[in-house]
């Protein structure tokens, strides 16, 4: 048996981990979660039962990035020191840092180039054990160190294996008999978005005027709204979200990461960011299997022209799912590779550079 820590700091990276630490659990080792005291991600936690620790990180410390490192190192180092893991993997550079001083493996899971999260590349994957990600990713300078798939990260909760889409679920929250569309609205405060613009009040009013004529309007939103777009908030359980993009007829948000989801659900998205161009999934997933558009914010016309043009096309969803149909027969269920990669390295017989890896 072998004894995994595993650090979230976001909704999604709870998601990532349901069903690999499911199969590790099943091979009999022991699983614990660190978890950042966030909203949606500690009702994420509650609903998968989750053996879980908090980190402490509400201590009212002033607005600096450099203390709160300091202080999820320091959480992190108090939970290692008493849980004594054998691996620990994660998405925050902190594992990293706690793994060289207790001289335990520690593995970056992302989807990201290094030149998207700067940061990240030159803190976290600098002293990773391992960068697990597609094999899309460039995260030069470490790329020695990188262990890839041929797949998609979020694959490893919405492969058709793990994720069956339910209207039932969701019947009680929105209308599922009427057509209807989703905007989803992000914080762009994380270290990566400084200077990143996206869908601001004024051309959301005008997205929802374009869009109120042929269905219903939902917006999931990070930040906060006028009230004027109060009666469009979409209140739903968080680990309900992908039943509700899955059934709508098209997807628009400046969410990098959930316009993936929506493109491995085979609905139609639109994603609006500074981002458009810079991120190697997102190209290929737009280029490759023509699963979403990407309109850079000098282009409010051109949102409204696409908007306008998909909202018309004959057939929309029945085209959209043959793409992603396409697109799964060349992806693995990464799932069992993930978990079959994190136990190989917890026993310490796994040894880098590793090249071509695309299958377990």
């Amino acid at each position: 048996m072998k004894r995994f820590l595993f650090y979230l700091g976001h909704p999604a990276h709870a998601h990532y981990f349901k069903y690999v630490s499911k199969i590790l659990k099943d091979h009999g080792h022991k699983i614990l979660f660190a978890v950042r005291k966030r909203e949606i991600l500690v009702d994420l936690i509650h609903d998968f039962e989750f053996e879980h620790v908090m980190i402490k990180d509400n201590l009212n410390l002033p607005n600096s990035r450099v203390l709160s490192i300091l202080n999820r190192e320091f959480e992190m180092f108090r939970i290692v020191k008493k849980f004594k893991p054998d691996l620990m993997a994660g998405t925050d550079i902190v594992i990293t840092h706690i793994g060289k001083v207790f001289k335990i493996p520690s593995i970056i899971l992302c989807d990201d180039d290094s030149s998207v999260v700067p940061l990240m590349a030159k803190f976290g994957f600098r002293f990773a054990s391992a960068v697990i990600c597609p094999d899309i990713c460039d995260v030069k300078p470490f790329n020695f160190k990188k262990i890839s798939y041929k797949g998609l990260q979020k694959l490893s909760y919405l492969h058709p294996n793990y994720f069956s889409p339910n209207k039932s679920l969701i019947k009680n929250v929105l209308d599922v008999n009427k057509r209807y569309f989703i905007i989803r609205l992000v914080k762009l405060t994380a270290h990566h978005d400084k200077n990143i613009k996206g869908i601001d009040d004024n051309l959301l009013s005008s997205i929802i005027d374009l869009l109120k004529p042929h269905g219903n309007v939902y917006i999931s939103s990070e930040r906060n709204l006028p009230s004027i777009f109060h009666k469009y908030i979409l209140s739903m359980n968080p680990k309900l979200i992908h039943h509700a993009i899955y059934f709508s007829d098209l997807f628009i948000s400046d969410s990098q990461s959930m316009t993936v989801e929506s493109c491995i659900l085979g609905t139609p998205s639109i994603r609006y960011s500074d981002f458009v161009g810079r991120i190697s999934v997102l190209e290929k997933l737009e280029y490759k299997y023509k699963l979403t558009i990407g309109i850079t914010p000098d282009g409010n016309g051109a949102i409204i022209s696409k908007i306008k043009e998909i909202v018309a096309m004959h057939g929309l969803k029945d085209e959209w799912q043959r793409r992603r149909e396409n697109m799964l027969k060349e992806m693995i269920d990464v799932t069992p590779f993930i978990a079959n990669m994190l136990e190989k390295f917890s026993s310490r017989k796994m040894k880098l550079p590793i090249t071509g890896l695309t299958k377990i």
